[in-house]
């Protein structure tokens, strides 16, 4: 079967390795013409940006920044041609006779991966994507990630959007958001560049499918910093980078488990239309002997719960079933367990806990009840690229049953999905996966939600301290083609950090989520670094 054709248009016979990867991304049998232009240059006023220089120098250029050759992309270049652009102050224009070239070559796409300000060239009709490291609605310009720490901004966004003659006002049609790591602008970046490439095919299926994002796209044309606005920023991240490595060897997050009864309607609780229950209301696990913190609780099957435990010694989360008769460890194996999330199938109970540290996905059958309560033996959860899945979180909806998680080796915010027909079946990933990317909502929070028939998705948000609340989107689109949510609320406690999970009973009479205060200890850097080195 023939693929689809696409122009790239470079710098060179060179891109750089994160542009590389993202290319990488399209299927095998996809042809890249190659249009590489000879003499963009950049202007540089190195007096009044000198410092600017040397801060580019050790942080902008970094392992996803290297230019790698184009020949490193498995089989799909078809042919580079070379041109000089022409220059139009400091835009560039195609030459008319590549403009007709490209306009003729019968190409879906055209993938702007180099040149700097360029014209929209005439007739050329097909869509010319670009990369935009930054939220239009907020950052337009550049340099990319420096003005969102300089403002104290908590996420960065990255856009594909279809080129205009106006700067980062086109069209978006694939949005993420990253982190700002506020001691580090080489890891913000790092961060940014490593979400890149799984931008590429969900632009592509837009453009061609006439989809776009809603974004307004006004936001401020930022330049490049002087030398005092330099030297500003390395201040502000070296202190931050200083109290982060104090933070690391003294203090700790204690967290706790909380049961409270509903008496008003849950989603109304977790999206904050309604009051939460203040804190001397809160019905709080007590931590066993030989365990630091309790936290991701579900509720179990005979109404108690399943919890994660940090062992004191290892460093490594156990799984706890807290009933009437007190807590039973119910993991023999010795890796980290987390997230004991409970499923049903077949009328029968069963946990398919986080053990991406060690293993890929195992569904354990819940046996007995009260203090008999254990799991059984596990078998493999069959899926697409079996690999350790974070917060894996089931729902059934329309005949299907749907699992939400994050793969290990993408990362903790990037929200994947995946269906089979039960639990026992083989998941496949949904054809929009990944459905969302970014620190706010998207790793799992807890089961879903049902409210008057709708499905509420619960995630954790991760802009600036780990844990600290809880996103609530409401699904507006699942089935085997389409996935769609908007943001309706969220929860944030004030006196205390969370939530971080938040689960439902059955009989919607009682919620049940974790929450942490910090506490200040001289073993705190030392449990990190033993759990670390996984002694």
């Amino acid at each position: 079967m023939s693929g689809r054709h696409f122009i790239l248009i470079t710098d060179g016979d060179t891109v750089h390795e994160w542009q590389r990867r993202a290319l990488l991304t399209l299927p095998a049998n996809d042809r890249i013409t190659v249009f590489a232009c000879t003499n963009t240059r950049l202007k540089r006023q190195y007096a009044k940006h000198f410092l600017y220089y040397v801060l580019n120098f050790a942080t902008v250029r970094n392992p996803l920044t290297r230019q790698v050759p184009l020949g490193d992309i498995d089989g799909r270049l078809a042919e580079i041609r070379s041109f000089d652009s022409e220059w139009e102050g400091n835009w560039q224009r195609l030459p008319a006779d590549i403009a007709q070239a490209i306009s003729a070559s019968g190409a879906n796409i055209v993938l702007k991966f180099g040149m700097g300000l360029m014209r929209v060239p005439e007739g050329v009709s097909m869509p010319i994507l670009s990369y935009h490291h930054g939220d239009p609605d907020h950052y337009r310009g550049r340099p990319a990630g420096f003005w969102e720490m300089a403002n104290g901004t908590s996420l960065m966004g990255q856009m594909i959007q279809s080129i205009t003659n106006k700067l980062d006002a086109g069209e978006v049609l694939a949005f993420a958001e990253t982190r700002v790591i506020r001691h580090s602008w080489r890891a913000t970046l790092m961060e940014s560049f490593r979400h890149s490439p799984l931008l590429l095919n969900i632009a592509i299926d837009n453009a061609l499918s006439g989809r776009s994002v809603p974004k307004a796209r006004t936001g401020k044309n930022y330049r490049l910093p002087s030398n005092w606005t330099v030297v500003q920023h390395v201040l502000r991240t070296g202190w931050t980078a200083v109290k982060r490595l104090a933070y690391g060897l003294l203090a700790e997050k204690n967290w706790r488990v909380a049961v409270v009864p509903v008496e008003s309607d849950a989603l109304a609780l977790a999206t904050s239309a309604r009051p939460f229950p203040p804190i001397g209301n809160w019905d709080n696990a007590k931590t066993p002997s030989g365990y630091t913190f309790l936290a991701d609780p579900f509720f179990a099957p005979d109404g108690g719960l399943l919890v994660e435990a940090l062992e004191a010694n290892s460093g490594r989360g156990a799984l706890l079933h807290i009933g009437p008769h007190g807590y039973s460890k119910l993991n023999s194996a010795t890796g980290h367990h987390s997230y004991p999330c409970v499923v049903e199938e077949a009328g029968k109970p069963y946990c398919v806990p986080e053990i991406a540290d060690w293993s890929p996905p195992m569904i354990y059958p819940i046996e007995g009840e009260g203090s008999g309560l254990r799991l059984g033996t596990p078998v493999a959860l069959a899926m697409d690229n079996a690999a350790g899945v974070t917060d894996p979180t089931f729902v059934r909806h329309g005949g299907k049953l749907w699992l939400f998680g994050n793969r290990k080796v993408d990362g903790s915010n990037i929200l994947r999905l995946w269906s089979a027909d039960s639990l026992f079946g083989h998941f496949t990933e949904h054809p929009q996966s990944p459905i969302r990317i970014s620190p706010n909502g998207g790793r799992m929070a807890g089961n879903f939600i049902v409210s008057d028939g709708k499905l509420y998705r619960l995630g954790q948000t991760f802009e600036v301290d780990y844990g600290d609340g809880i996103a609530v989107f409401e699904v507006e689109t699942l089935d085997a083609n389409r996935y769609s949510e908007r943001q309706v609320g969220g929860l944030r406690f004030t006196g205390v950090k969370g939530p971080h999970s938040f689960n439902v009973s059955d009989d919607g009479k009682k919620i049940v989520f974790d929450w942490y205060s910090e506490r200040y200890t001289p073993m705190a850097g030392i449990r990190r670094l033993r759990s670390r080195l996984g002694i």
